[in-house]
């Protein structure tokens, strides 16, 4: 389960923390909010390792922000708080902790310190995202976020996010409403709105929206296929435990009606005509789509194969499956899962 959180909070660095970076304290303008030098020596390190942040070189970023806080006795907040980001992409939550924790004390403005309260807060959440302890301080981490920058979308959007994992539905929902006031992007808000109409999307692992057109020019999206069970199996030809799967994943095709059960088949092939080739061969007359360009697989933090993904009704993903169990059959493995959903109740087949 941490290891799921971890690269959640992975994955935010990218979207809403480096959006943060761009618009309310782009990393270029960060230094002039520290007390000013003129030590030209702690400038271009500084320099160096705000521009390998920027270019998303996070392990080349090290050295010179190290150099360039020694330089200023440690006490440089925007060292320390780029030293968290980079610790962030590098998978390193010790010291990405140690130095939210050194900027939170070193910064000197309420932009760089908001910014620095929620990055822990998710750092906390990533370390322990089940404990009611974390969860606890992590809030506290996101209200003091939301109340340096009360007119930021993001900090009320987090702040929300843990309040609807303590189940606080209502306050979570008052946050929800002051993220849409502050006018985030498009994609915020339409997430703001999703997590007040439904806060078990906040509790929940929930599937990305998708459109895709099957092999057999089917039009399918996550939404036209609400309230029915979704499987999907991201695969490839040149996958072997692939391949095994194919005779397994006919049965469960047989096993429930299409109307309550829709498998998709998401291929990472890159070869358009060895993917028809075998799907043909195979009789594989399931919804079939071809991810040509990884938008799919990225959208779902696809990286092995394969990978089987439940989706209930609601769009909650209620379990990933990776690889094949040479001791346990896929429909085996899926079995208790979609046992437990309440729209296949008593709908499997002998």
């Amino acid at each position: 389960m941490k290891s799921v959180h971890f690269r959640c909070i992975h994955s935010f660095v990218h979207t809403w923390f480096l959006l943060l970076l761009a618009t309310l304290t782009p990393a270029a303008n960060l230094a002039a909010q520290q007390a000013a030098t003129s030590d030209p020596a702690f400038e271009e390190q500084l320099a160096h390792g705000r521009k390998a942040i920027d270019d998303q070189k996070y392990k080349d970023a090290l050295d010179p922000l190290k150099a360039a806080n020694k330089l200023q006795h440690d006490a440089c907040g925007e060292c320390n708080f780029l030293l968290a980001v980079a610790y962030v992409q590098l998978k390193d939550e010790k010291h990405a902790m140690e130095s939210c924790d050194k900027a939170i004390a070193t910064a000197n403005t309420d932009k760089l310190r908001a910014l620095a309260h929620s990055l822990r807060g998710n750092l906390l959440l990533a370390s322990a995202p089940d404990d009611a302890k974390k969860l606890g301080l992590a809030e506290v981490e996101f209200r003091t976020a939301a109340e340096l920058q009360p007119k930021v979308a993001v900090f009320h959007m987090n702040l929300a996010r843990v309040l609807l994992r303590e189940s606080k539905d209502d306050p979570a929902k008052q946050e929800l409403q002051v993220c849409i006031e502050c006018g985030p992007d498009e994609k915020m808000k339409d997430e703001a709105e999703k997590l007040m109409a439904n806060p078990k999307r906040g509790r929940e692992e929930f599937a990305p929206e998708f459109h895709l057109t099957t092999m057999q020019g089917q039009e399918m999206s996550l939404q036209a296929l609400a309230g029915r069970v979704v499987v999907m199996d991201f695969w490839a030809t040149w996958c072997p435990p692939c391949r095994e799967s194919v005779p397994e994943l006919k049965e469960l095709t047989k096993k429930y009606p299409a109307d309550k059960l829709v498998l998709i088949s998401v291929s990472a092939d890159k070869n358009e005509n060895e993917w028809r080739e075998f799907v043909a061969k195979k009789k594989m007359d399931w919804a079939q789509y071809r991810d040509s360009n990884g938008k799919i697989l990225h959208a779902f933090d696809i990286h092995s194969f394969p990978t089987y993904l439940v989706i209930d009704g609601d769009g909650a993903i209620k379990e990933r499956i990776h690889g094949l169990d040479p001791q346990e059959s896929v429909v085996h493995r899926l079995k208790e899962t979609l046992g437990q959903m309440p729209q296949l109740e008593g709908e499997a087949r002998k």
